[in-house]
Order: structure tokens, then sequence, then C-alpha cells
């Protein structure tokens, strides 16, 4: 009788390679890094793909998070890279040339997109016919800096309904910046609310304000200009940003009247709301 022993192991060497073969295929994928992303703008450069992105697919005037991601040839994210980029708007003004920037953050690697790197830019003005913005990337891959420049364009986010950006000269002389980042999408009851707080040194220079206060005081001009209870003045947080809440009694169109005040207490601008001041001079506006 012809042993069995080469038939068996052939057999159990074949089962073998077959469970290998379904523990790789049956490995679920990687999720997408820019999963629920839209591509802002792309350029090529130095044999890589440069590209902006953010949720939205447009920008706008007031607080935007932008993502940067940087593919190689085969696609691939590096992730190794040094990056840092600048919002510059030209405008032509009578035929002369002019140029500021805006308040923006610096770029770190994105703790919710893999191998993405994540900032923000608070756009000061929308693009126009005289006015045109580009942000200007600078990277490092490990062969030394490269620069490139991605024409975007910014709409405005102010209409009758709707202000998610306010600047105002204050008392003190400086020009101050104010950007609502939440709520996003208001809701009737007690919202958190995050604003951006800048002021103007030059041009180029719109730096974080630190240690001020900004009052909040939400009205409905439709229903008498009655306000609402629940809202916290905004200080400042570890983040930079300045925190607290505003309240919404019910669903349709709110100012949030504000003023700002330094450390001291002082109201550099704003006014407060009474009875022959139906509004502040600085405000948002949400609609929901």
């Amino acid at each position: 009788m012809k042993s069995t022993a080469p038939l068996l192991a052939l057999l159990l060497g074949l089962a073998a390679f077959t469970a290998c073969r379904k523990d790789e295929t049956a490995a679920p994928a990687a999720p997408t890094p820019s999963s629920g992303l839209h591509v802002l703008q792309s350029a090529t450069d130095n044999g890589l793909t440069l590209e902006l992105l953010n949720h939205s697919g447009t920008l706008e005037v007031g607080h935007n998070p932008v993502f940067i991601r940087i593919k190689d040839a085969h696609g691939s994210a590096v992730q190794n890279a040094t990056v840092a980029w600048e919002p510059m708007m030209t405008m032509d003004m009578d035929g002369s040339t002019h140029q500021h920037s805006c308040p923006y953050s610096g770029l770190a690697p994105s703790a919710d997109h893999s191998g993405l790197y994540e900032g923000y830019v608070v756009f000061n003005m929308a693009s126009s016919a005289t006015g045109s913005w580009e942000l200007t990337l600078t990277y490092d891959v490990g062969g030394g800096p490269h620069s490139v420049a991605l024409p975007v364009t910014v709409l405005s986010s102010d209409s009758d309904f709707r202000k998610r950006y306010t600047s105002a000269a204050g008392t003190d002389g400086t020009t101050y910046l104010l950007a609502m980042v939440e709520p996003a999408k208001p809701t009737s009851g007690v919202n958190t609310m995050v604003v951006g707080l800048y002021k103007r040194v030059s041009g180029t220079e719109f730096p974080v304000v630190d240690g001020y206060t900004i009052r909040v005081d939400p009205r409905m001009p439709g229903m008498g200009n009655h306000g609402a209870p629940g809202n916290v003045d905004l200080t400042q947080g570890a983040d930079g940003f300045y925190h607290g809440s505003v309240g919404f009694s019910m669903t349709g169109y709110w100012k949030i009247n504000l003023m700002v005040e330094d450390g001291t207490g002082t109201v550099l601008c704003g006014n407060p709301v009474t009875g022959t001041e139906p509004e502040s001079s600085i405000y948002f506006k949400v609609n929901f």
C-alpha cells in the first residue's frame, strides 16, 4: 500500500496557502485621508502636487479652516514636510497696486486627516474685479524650500441675514477684526460661541489680541428686538480664541451685538443696546 503522507502534506500546504490569501484580501482598506474634503486649488511643482482643501468647497470672508496636502509622483501624501503659507490680496487702485494680508495661523499636521497639514485664514475682504487673493505655500520635503502661489476666490459672507466677520476702529486708534468660528450651525437654546479677535499692526501683521473681553447681546430685530437668556461674555482660552455662550430663544433672524473691552474694562469698540440704540456698531448675524 502506498503511503498517504505526501498527499496529506500537499493538501495541508494548499489549505495553509489559501488561508493566508484570505487573510491578505480580507483586510479592510485604509480610510481616505481627505474624506469629506474638497480640493479648492492645486499646482504641480518640483515633481510634487500641492493641494488646498476644506470642508465646504468655497472660501469666504471670515474664519476658514484650510488643509494642505502634498503628493509625490505616485499620488501618496508626503508626511514629513515643513510647510508655511501667506495669504496676500493685490488691489488695483486708480492705476496703482496695493497689497495687504489678513489674520492667519501657522500650519501643523492634522489630527483628523492623516498626511494633511491644517491651519486657518481669516480673509478680511472678498475677491473682486479690482482685488484678487493668493495663498503662497512655502514647503520643504528635504531638498530645500520651494514656494508656489495659488490663486483663490474669496466670497462675501455678509448678507441680509448672515454676517460672520466684522471690524471696527477702536477708541485707542487700533483697528480690531472679529471672526465668528462657532456657532457654525445655530440652534434654539444656549449655543457655544467662539470668536477670533485680531488687530491690525500693518498691512501684513494681524496678531491675535490677548486678555480682552468680548461682550455679547443677541437681539431679534423682527420681534421687537427682544433678547434671550444664557449669554456668557467671551474670554480668551488657551487656544487663543475667545470662548463663551450665546442664547437664542427661538428660530429666526438674530443680531449678535458685540462690545470689545480691554483688560481694564474700557470699551474700545461697540456699544450697548438701549431704547434709543437698537444695535451695536459691531455685530454678527445668524438666521436658522
